[in-house]
C-alpha cells in the first residue's frame, strides 16, 4: 500500500490538513469538509489500522513517527503551499506532535480537544496525572481481560458518563477490534518526551477548543497548551463534550474561521 492509502480528499483552494482521533475515521470530519471544500483543499488522514488504513507495524515500540511520517508524505504528495492543520483528540496530538517536530510548513492550527497527556506531567499536574492513570490501570486490566466492549470505557472518561451507550450498536461494533490501536495511542500521548520550551518555543498560531461538558482531564491539557504556545486562542462550545467536531459541526466550523491574534 502507498501513500494514497492514508489519504482522502476533496475541494480546491488553500489545503487544510485533517488529523481523526482514536476509534474513529476520516468520516469524523465530513461534514466539516463539505462546508469548507468550496473554499480549501481538504485532505483527510487515515490514521493507521482505522478506516481501511494499514495497520501501524510498531505496536511493541510505538512512536509518534509513524503518523508524522504518513502526514509528512501526505502534504508532499498533496499540496506545495503551508497547511492549516486540524486535529481531533489523539489527532490532535499528532497534530500537536508535527507542528513541534517543524518538518512542515503549517501557516496555523486547530485543535480540538488534544488528549496530549504528556502536557500534565511537563506542567507538574500531579491531580490530573494520577486521574489519566488511575483510568489506564482499570481499562489495560479490562483489555487484558478481554472485556466485552472495554472500549467502553475510553468513550466514557472523553465523552462522560454513558456516552457509549448511546452509540449505535454498528459503531460499538466497529469499534471493540480497535482497542489495540487505542492502547498504542495511550502509550504514545502518556510517553511523549518533549518539554515545556517546546510548547514556548512553537510559532505556529495555534486554537484550541473545548467544550463546555467535557472531561477536567481535557480541559487542563487545552488550558495548559493555550498558556504556553505564545500565540494561541482558547474557544468554548457551550454544550458540547469531548465529540464536538460531529456533534457541534457549526460552532467547530466557527472556531476554525476565526482570525488569530497574538494574546500572549
Amino acid at each position: 500500500m502507498g501513500i494514497e492509502d492514508y489519504i482522502e480528499e476533496k475541494g480546491k483552494g488553500s489545503p487544510i490538513v485533517f488529523v481523526h482521533g482514536s476509534f474513529a475515521t476520516a468520516s469524523t470530519w465530513k461534514n466539516m469538509v463539505s462546508a469548507l471544500a468550496a473554499n480549501h483543499h481538504c485532505i483527510s488522514i487515515k490514521i493507521p489500522g482505522h478506516g481501511g488504513a494499514p495497520e501501524p507495524e510498531d505496536f511493541e515500540n510505538p512512536t509518534i513517527e509513524t503518523e508524522l511520517n504518513i502526514i509528512e508524505q501526505a502534504v508532499k504528495a498533496c499540496t506545495n503551499e503551508p497547511i492549516h492543520l486540524v486535529g481531533h483528540s489523539y489527532g490532535g496530538v499528532v497534530a500537536l506532535g508535527l507542528a513541534l517536530k517543524g518538518s512542515v510548513a503549517i501557516n496555523e492550527m486547530t485543535l480540538y480537544e488534544p488528549v496530549a497527556a504528556w502536557v500534565l506531567d511537563v506542567m507538574k499536574d500531579v491531580e490530573k496525572s494520577a486521574i489519566v492513570q488511575t483510568f489506564l490501570t482499570r481499562y489495560r486490566q479490562a483489555v487484558s481481560e478481554k472485556e466485552l466492549y472495554a472500549c467502553a470505557q475510553v468513550i466514557d472518561f472523553w465523552g462522560g458518563a454513558g456516552s457509549f451507550e448511546t452509540l449505535p450498536d454498528f459503531i460499538k461494533e466497529a469499534m471493540s477490534p480497535l482497542v489495540d490501536n487505542n492502547i498504542r495511542h495511550w502509550d504514545i500521548c502518556t510517553t511523549i518526551d518533549n518539554q515545556l520550551s517546546d510548547l514556548q518555543a512553537l510559532a505556529v498560531p495555534t486554537r484550541l477548543v473545548c467544550g463546555s461538558e467535557s472531561n477536567a482531564v481535557a480541559h487542563a491539557i487545552s488550558d495548559y497548551l493555550a498558556s504556553e504556545i505564545p500565540t494561541s486562542q482558547k474557544h468554548r462550545i457551550k454544550g458540547a463534550s469531548h465529540f464536538l467536531v460531529t456533534s457541534h459541526v457549526e460552532e467547530c466550523l466557527s472556531a476554525l474561521r476565526k482570525p488569530m491574534i497574538a494574546n500572549n
